[in-house]
């Protein structure tokens, strides 16, 4: 059965690359990682080779129009289709490939020497169209993902996002069909960074060192990327088909964790507790990292992992856990990393407001 946006959208990853065919040999394979890259498989010279055809979404499965630049945009069928066209020439399409990349380095060198037009020396410093298409997507994702998070899907429109980047809110819809749509793409993201900070941490061989490298992967993914974040599932923002995806993706990644848990409490690393609880009170915690978190402040997201991670370490352990390293101990402010407003008096001709004056004056 042929492939659709729809379904590729939907497809989440798995311990191991899953593969989605869409015929002619043409196939999307997705890493446990989540990335989603184009494959061509064929036949030549008796033996079977793969061509890769790109990422989606960079490479959409069907060609378009780029409706900001108005470049047409080359989808993973149109290429499968010029392969195949090659091969009944006769030609191997990675030997053709590889064939126009030595030329197009030859045509560069060229160009830096000065041998060719202007034009073509300045074109060849440029981004590509489709590195243009991937970062222009990236800045769509990072501007919605904050403003879900500031104002909750049902605070945000297309056309206060269009507002920001400059760009009309017709223009938008060359990147995603809708709003909700959008919503559930930074979800699938951040399942993804959720999936792969635990994947990464499966390999530790206690459940504390497993729950602690996972905090610290997740709270640097999270901080790394202002499109990896955890944003609150709001009734009806989702199609109950994308929200029970989402749910059950969740419930699984926090099946796995309590199960971290628990296996630290028989293997001697976690004090005795509640795996609930503690998954509970994990995940609030890193749901709230990028409410508060500023790349512009003392700390690194790195050195919020290290210190994240240390700190549930602490309160999870068994045994004493070693101090903070010096590179994140010593930069933190007096006051530590936030300070509250002062406290001022309530109200200023009330009684609250004149006892709250006169114990600041007897101080």
């Amino acid at each position: 059965m042929p492939l659709t946006d729809v379904a590729i959208r939907r497809a989440m990853p798995a311990a191991k690359p899953v593969r989605m065919f869409d015929g002619g040999g043409l196939y999307i394979e997705i890493s446990p990682a989540g990335g989603k890259l184009w494959r061509f498989k064929y036949r030549f010279g008796g033996k079977e080779k793969r061509l890769a055809l790109g990422a989606y979404p960079a490479v959409p499965l069907e060609g378009c129009r780029d409706a900001v630049t108005g470049e047409w945009i080359p989808g993973a069928r149109e290429k499968r289709d010029e392969a195949r066209r090659l091969l009944a020439s006769g030609v191997d399409p990675a030997e053709s490939r590889k064939a126009q990349k030595v030329q197009s380095r030859a045509h560069a060198s060229q160009a830096t020497a000065g041998s060719l037009p202007d034009e073509t020396a300045w074109a060849s410093r440029l981004p590509g169209r489709r590195a243009q298409r991937e970062l222009r997507e990236e800045v769509l994702y990072e501007t919605a993902a904050r403003w879900f998070n500031n104002h909750g899907y049902h605070g945000t429109s297309l056309s206060d996002l269009a507002k920001e980047l400059g760009i009309t809110k017709a223009a938008l819809y060359n990147y995603v069909a809708n709003k909700r749509e959008l919503l559930y793409n930074i979800h699938v993201r951040s399942l993804q960074a959720a999936r792969a900070a635990q994947d990464s941490a499966s390999t530790e061989s206690t459940g504390l060192g497993r729950v602690r490298k996972m905090i610290f992967n997740y709270v640097a993914a999270i901080t790394e990327s202002p499109t990896v974040t955890f944003i609150l599932l709001e009734d009806g923002a989702l199609a109950p088909e994308q929200a029970e995806e989402i749910l059950a993706a969740r419930r699984a990644l926090d099946h796995e964790f309590r199960s971290w848990v628990a296996a630290g409490i028989r293997d001697g690393s976690i004090l005795p507790c509640d795996p609930q609880l503690v998954s509970l009170l994990v995940t609030g915690s890193m749901a709230w990292v990028t409410k508060w978190y500023d790349p512009k402040g003392p700390w690194t997201g790195e050195q919020v992992a290290e210190a994240t991670s240390v700190l549930y370490a602490r309160m999870l352990g068994s045994a004493p856990i070693g101090p903070l390293p010096d590179s994140v101990g010593k930069i933190v402010p007096e006051g530590g990393l936030w300070m509250p407003p002062p406290a001022r008096p309530v109200g200023g001709n009330s009684r609250s407001g004149r006892s709250a004056r006169s114990r600041l004056v007897d101080r």
